[in-house]
């Protein structure tokens, strides 16, 4: 079947059986044998005065012709099959599942990962914030990351705790909400006393907010490596097949990225404190065990330059006095096991380059599949064609009738 495109008509406008439009070239013809003279009969009445009704009703069995016609030309057209093509696309992806295991633990407050000479400064998790937002979303300008459109994409939070903040998901605008929403611990109390600070303010308001935030780091800061890690692998481990509104995804690689400031620290939570009921006591080794069993490539970051060393001075003010380097045979070693990669950042540039390179490492797979559906207009014309013959047989048999 071919389909053509006649001049003169629009663009849209195609047929499949062009050919048969000759058929049109018929109807003069059959016009001129219905309405010939020679066909009509003659009555002789010695007056006229008789017929004189029937002369208008004469005239007026002419428009059965052009109903003829009319329904002739709308068969003829609709023999020829008039279609409108309707091309769309649909996108086959071999996406990958990733899982974002970030760290808030309140020493994701520290400012070592600020880019020189911008005011405020941002602190650790800010950067992380804005370059994971990136990451996901995709950035306009040449040369950023492209997004993650066709990936599922979920977001855990841990501390002392795990919490899984986001499920794996294609909504990635509410996902980007999920991670500005994000603070380390006592982030918002400790933000309000250093408005306090600055500003001036209600001393009593200040030891209140001071007294929350201790009570809240008591119960809720640390560093629970084993215990992000093994939720990240409990949500991506029976991920198996998902689909998206118009198109079909496929999962073929499932992926941690695990970024943290600090070392594990849950034996000397349960050293201080005890063990705790609801406290996850699995170590970061065997976690990353855990994701290999399961073939869950973990990605992991040291994000920062330390763990920065404090002591009060003379006045009672909190000064720096050094950092402490980050011991990582954990994340190298969690990375070897899982076949992923290990990576450290102590600076905002670096940790922008290992999102990138990630990004390039972890890509989907996508192809596209060109359809065209022909869409057939030649029911409005069969109709077309119907009404006028009925009219036309209608109005013979009665108003129009001959005179037997």
């Amino acid at each position: 079947m071919t389909h053509l495109h006649i001049p003169g008509t629009p663009t849209w406008l195609t047929w499949a059986y062009p050919w048969a439009l000759l058929a049109l070239l018929l109807l003069p013809l059959l016009w001129w044998l219905w309405n010939r003279r020679d066909r009509q009969p003659v009555i002789r009445f010695s007056g006229l005065e008789a017929l004189r009704g029937a002369a208008g009703a004469s005239r007026r069995r002419r428009v059965l012709p052009i109903l003829r016609i009319v329904a002739l030309a709308a068969l003829i057209l609709a023999c020829a099959r008039p279609q409108k093509a309707d091309e769309s696309s649909r996108v086959f992806a071999e996406g990958v599942a990733i899982q974002l295991a970030v760290d808030v633990s309140s020493s994701m407050g520290d400012y070592d990962l600020s880019p020189p000479g911008v005011e405020p400064r941002m602190d650790r998790l800010a950067v992380v914030k804005d370059i994971v937002r990136d990451f996901v979303l995709g950035k306009e300008q040449a040369g950023g990351p492209s997004g993650r459109p066709d990936d599922l994409i979920g977001l855990i939070r841990f501390a002392r705790y795990a919490d899984s903040v986001c499920p794996l998901t294609l909504d990635h605008k509410n996902l980007a909400d999920e991670i500005e929403q994000t603070h380390w611990i006592g982030e918002p109390l400790v933000r309000e006393m250093d408005s306090i600070r600055e500003k001036g303010g209600s001393r009593q308001r200040f030891t209140q907010l001071y007294e929350r935030f201790r009570q809240l780091s008591q119960g809720e800061d640390g560093t629970n490596i084993g215990a992000g890690l093994a939720l990240a692998v409990e949500r991506l481990r029976d991920l198996k097949r998902t689909t998206g509104s118009g198109q079909q995804l496929k999962i073929t690689s499932r992926v941690v990225i695990l970024l943290t400031d600090g070392e594990n620290n849950v034996e000397d939570i349960i050293s201080r404190v005890g063990v705790e009921p609801t406290l996850v006591t699995i170590s970061p080794v065997q976690a990353g065990e855990l994701a290999a069993t399961n073939g869950i490539k973990v990605y992991t970051i040291a994000a920062g330059t330390g763990q920065l060393l404090q002591r009060p001075d003379f006045f009672g003010n909190v000064v720096a006095t050094g950092r402490r380097p980050l011991n990582d045979a954990d994340l190298r070693k969690i990375a070897e096991l899982t076949g992923g990669k290990h990576y450290v950042a102590t600076d905002r540039d670096s940790l922008k380059r290992i999102y990138e390179e990630i990004d390039r490492l972890e890509r989907t797979k996508i192809e596209e599949r060109s359809f065209v559906r022909w869409g057939e207009l030649s029911l409005p014309l069969l109709l077309a064609a119907f009404f006028a013959l009925a009219a036309s047989t209608l109005l013979d048999a009665t108003w129009l009738r001959k005179i037997p």
